[in-house]
C-alpha cells in the first residue's frame, strides 16, 4: 500500500476519533445538566432558611427542651400563666338572728374570686350549745348548704371556680332554728385584689351585745399597700368609731383609731398603709345609744 492510501486512511481515522470524541463531550453536557436539575432542589427546610429575614437563626435544639433561641441567641423565656394567690379574712364574734325570727336576716358576704383554685368557707368558732346555717353560690347559682348544731364547728373547702374565669360568690350565715350564735367566720379565695363586702349586718349602739354592734376582722395583707373601709348603715345618725390592732403577736397594739360624729356613712372612707408582716384587727363600733336595728353595709379591701 502506497503512502497515499495510508495517509488517507489515517485522514479518515482522525475524523472518526473527532466525532467520537464529539460525541462523548456532547453526552457528558446533557448528562450533567440532568444532575444539576435533580440534585440541586431545595428541601424545604432549606427553602425556610433561606426565606427568613437576614441575620435571623434558623430555631434549633436545647438542652432543656423548652425554650428556643431567639435572634440574639439568649433562651426565650416559656410563657406560663400566674399565679392567683389565697386571701384570707376572718369575721370575729358576730352575733346571727335565728332563721325562725320573721324580722331576722342572714349576714351576707360577697366577695370575686379568680380561677379553680379552692376556697374554703370556715366556722372556726361558736358559741356553746348553739346551731349554725351556712349557704354558698357562685355566679347565681343553686345555693348548697351546711348546719352546724350544738356549738359545732365547721368548714368547707371544696368550692371552686371556673379555671381563667372570675367568680362571683355568696356566702351566708343564720342561726339554725331558734338558735343566735355568736360565731367567727374564715373565708379564704384566690384574688389578685381582695375586696369583700358584708351586707345586713347591725350596728345596733352602745348598749347592745358588741356582736350586734359593728364587725370585728382580722386579716393579714400579702404585700404593702392601703386598707380601704366604706361602710354605711340605714335609718339612723351615728357617732361611730374604727379602730385597727397589730395584733401579730400578743397583746394587741392600736395602730390607729379615727371617729366620725352624727354620720350615716364613713365619710371619708377609711384608710391605712398596712405591713405585710403583720396581722391587724379592724373594728367598726356605734358609740351612740341603741336606736332600733340600723342595717350595716360594710366594704373591706386590703392589699
Amino acid at each position: 500500500m502506497d503512502d497515499r492510501i495510508w495517509k488517507n486512511v489515517s485522514i479518515g481515522l482522525g475524523v472518526i476519533c473527532a466525532i467520537l470524541i464529539g460525541v462523548a463531550g456532547a453526552l457528558m453536557i446533557v448528562g450533567n445538566r440532568g444532575g444539576s436539575s435533580a440534585g440541586t432542589s431545595a428541601s424545604p427546610s432549606l427553602i425556610g432558611a433561606a426565606s427568613a429575614t437576614p441575620g435571623a437563626q434558623t430555631p434549633g435544639p436545647s438542652s432543656s427542651g423548652s425554650s428556643t433561641v431567639s435572634q440574639s441567641g439568649s433562651p426565650s423565656p416559656s410563657a406560663s400563666p400566674g399565679q392567683v394567690r389565697p386571701a384570707t379574712i376572718t369575721f370575729n364574734g358576730l352575733m346571727l338572728d335565728a332563721e325562725n325570727d320573721k324580722a331576722g336576716a342572714a349576714r351576707v358576704f360577697t366577695f370575686t374570686s379568680y380561677g379553680a383554685d379552692p376556697l374554703t368557707f370556715a366556722v372556726t368558732k361558736t358559741s356553746p350549745g348553739a346551731s349554725t346555717r351556712m349557704r354558698w353560690s357562685v355566679d347565681g347559682g343553686t345555693a348548697a348548704s351546711m348546719v352546724g348544731k350544738t356549738g359545732q364547728t365547721f368548714s368547707y373547702s371544696k368550692a371552686h371556680g371556673d379555671a381563667g374565669a372570675k367568680n362571683d360568690w355568696k356566702v351566708t350565715l343564720i342561726g339554725y332554728g331558734n338558735s343566735k350564735p355568736t360565731v367567727d367566720l374564715a373565708l379564704t379565695w384566690p384574688t389578685d385584689s381582695p375586696k369583700i363586702t358584708l351586707s345586713h349586718g347591725r350596728l345596733q349602739g352602745g348598749s347592745s351585745p358588741e356582736g350586734l354592734n359593728g364587725f370585728t376582722a382580722t386579716f393579714k395583707p400579702r404585700s404593702e399597700g392601703a386598707l380601704n373601709v366604706q361602710a354605711s348603715w340605714t335609718a339612723v345618725t351615728a357617732n361611730v368609731d374604727m379602730t385597727l390592732a397589730d395584733v401579730t403577736t400578743p397583746p394587741s397594739v392600736k395602730v390607729d383609731q379615727r371617729q366620725y360624729q352624727a354620720v350615716t356613712y364613713v365619710n371619708p372612707p377609711y384608710t391605712y398603709n398596712v405591713d405585710s408582716t403583720k396581722t391587724y384587727q379592724l373594728k367598726l363600733r356605734n358609740l351612740s345609744a341603741d336606736s332600733g336595728h340600723p342595717d350595716l353595709t360594710v366594704q373591706v379591701t386590703f392589699p
